[in-house]
């Protein structure tokens, strides 16, 4: 985690900074980008991964040897509440009331746009881009894979994190979740491999769960250390 370069944010400030990696003008009425990421980090495909109860603590104690290996960039991103439901909407909207909507969007700019999703995250960000509803973070996985490289913005939303908390009451065994960790891991392994050269990968983890008492924040994010930081790891292939 040392080797990244760190960059702080709001998370409502994706929406421009997921603009500016696509080479695209975000407009005026959301909240602007996250300053200093390279402009090297640039793209016409991004390959934006969200997985919740994955945060800054479970980056640094699972260690996924591909996310840490390879991330150029690391976004340390604040929100009033890092809950999937207000995220993704941050993510989508930006700002509530500025009539905007991330995906469509971009997909009014000329890039293909696919969703691939829970149908309830489909029915919540009301998009009118090509969608693929999915049951299982396997499916969402496979069709994935089935239409990598064919789109210049794929958005895929994995929820066995979330699921694996709440069948154990919040308090999963260690070895469960980290055996789920490497295999999410070594899902984006092998998209990062098959995808076209010059793809980015924005993975951004919601709300972390992990305890870190000996980890200490400064500021403003000294209150995370029980929620976990959001973050969202930048690769470039």
């Amino acid at each position: 985690m040392s080797d990244m370069t760190a960059f702080q944010g709001r998370m409502n400030q994706m929406p421009a900074t997921l603009l500016s990696l696509l080479d695209l003008q975000p407009p005026s009425r959301i909240p602007p980008k996250i300053e200093g990421i390279p402009k090297n980090l640039q793209s016409k495909h991004i390959i934006f991964a969200i997985f919740d109860n994955f945060g800054l603590l479970e980056c640094t104690y699972y260690q996924p040897k591909f996310l840490i290996g390879k991330s150029e960039a690391i976004l340390m991103l604040d929100t009033a509440n890092p809950y999937t439901g207000h995220v993704l909407r941050e993510i989508v909207r930006g700002n509530p009331d500025a009539d905007f909507n991330l995906l469509n969007y971009i997909s009014e700019h000329g890039r293909k746009v696919t969703l691939i999703a829970r149908p309830d995250d489909i029915k919540d960000v009301d998009v009118k881009v090509e969608t693929k509803p999915s049951d299982s973070d396997n499916r969402t996985y496979i069709e994935t894979v089935k239409i990598l490289n064919r789109a210049d913005f794929i958005w895929i939303h994995f929820l066995d994190f979330e699921n694996l908390y709440k069948q154990y009451s919040f308090r999963p065994p260690k070895e469960i979740t980290q055996k789920l960790i490497l295999r999410t891991d070594s899902w984006l392994k092998v998209l990062h491999k098959q995808a076209t050269p010059g793809t980015l990968m924005a993975i951004l983890g919601t709300h972390g769960r992990e305890e870190a008492p000996k980890i200490e924040y400064e500021g403003k994010y000294a209150d995370w250390k029980r929620a976990s930081l959001p973050i969202c790891i930048l690769i470039k292939k």
